[in-house]
């Protein structure tokens, strides 16, 4: 005897409306985990890193990628990520600034050697200044 299950819409009727009111459960999740999440995804990394590095996974990677494709990467990113974007922006900032503000300081440090003529040997000086800097910031504060 076949599985008897409701049909597709009233299922997607379900699923919005149960997800729409679980909003305080999922915070409360977030909140009081089984095992601290961050430590959990440390200690799975080299799982991941195998999972991610097998055929399979590039295999399936690929396939959902091409059943997507443009179109459903334009749609999610104009229907979903353009009305979230503002508010994650705003919701990130205080993060962006704490991850900048280094690097702005050693920008602000820096004395940067004369200008030259557009083009020139001097002005990719200038530049060299700079990234060696921000590379040697981003080296030690990396630990390296």
């Amino acid at each position: 005897m076949a599985i008897q299950i409701k049909d597709v819409g009233t299922l997607q009727a379900k699923y919005l409306n149960r997800a729409g009111g679980a909003v305080a459960d999922y915070k409360a999740g977030v909140m009081a985990p089984k095992k601290p999440q961050a430590q959990s995804a440390i200690d799975a990394a080299p799982l991941w890193q195998q999972a991610v590095n097998s055929p399979q996974a590039l295999a399936a990677f690929k396939k959902n990628l091409q059943a997507s494709g443009e179109t459903g990467w334009q749609n999610g990113a104009t229907n979903k990520g353009a009305q979230n974007y503002p508010n994650g922006v705003r919701l990130g900032a205080p993060k962006w600034a704490s991850n900048v503000a280094p690097y702005l300081a050693v920008i602000s440090g820096l004395t940067l050697p004369a200008k030259g003529i557009k083009g020139s040997d001097a002005n990719v000086a200038r530049v060299s200044v700079v990234a060696q800097a921000l590379h040697a910031k981003k080296v030690s504060m990396a630990g390296g």
